[in-house]
């Protein structure tokens, strides 16, 4: 495989791994932003549930409540399962974000290096020609003055 088509290939991957790790952060913003709605409509119904309860209540509206926040930690514990594997899926990508750059970064030296070696062998060949014309004409120079 030629370098110039393993630097696209390892262009493509770090495209890759960034659209993953945007995604990926999408997702995580998008399901910490349901957990902090869950939480505000928890803490709302305690609220609502302890102002109720210093009334008094009947036992089958205390049951409906404690249902209803059972449901609500129930969601909460699962918002928070879903976010730390987002975080964990979100550091897979980033790593793998780092590790395609560093090797994309590596391949771009390299392919300057190149370059640079091809224009100082075309350098040195162009300095070659001129010092043998520049040789020709001296002697032959030399030649036609004798």
């Amino acid at each position: 495989m030629s370098l110039d088509a393993l630097r696209r290939l390892k262009e493509r991957a770090e495209e890759a791994a960034m659209m993953e790790l945007a995604r990926i952060t999408q997702d995580l913003a998008g399901m910490e932003r349901q957990y902090d709605a869950l939480t505000a409509r928890m803490e709302s119904d305690a609220d609502a549930f302890r102002i109720q309860a210093e009334q008094g209540m009947a036992i089958e509206t205390m049951l409906e409540w404690q249902g209803r926040m059972d449901e609500e930690r129930a969601a909460a514990q699962q918002s928070r399962r879903v976010i730390a594997d987002l975080t964990a899926r979100w550091k897979q990508a980033q790593a793998r974000l780092v590790v395609a750059s560093q090797e994309r970064k590596m391949l771009d030296r390299l392919a300057e290096r190149q370059e640079a070696a091809h224009r100082a062998n075309i350098q040195r060949r162009e300095q070659q020609a001129t010092d043998e014309s520049a040789t020709r004409l001296r002697l032959w120079s030399g030649k036609s003055l004798s």
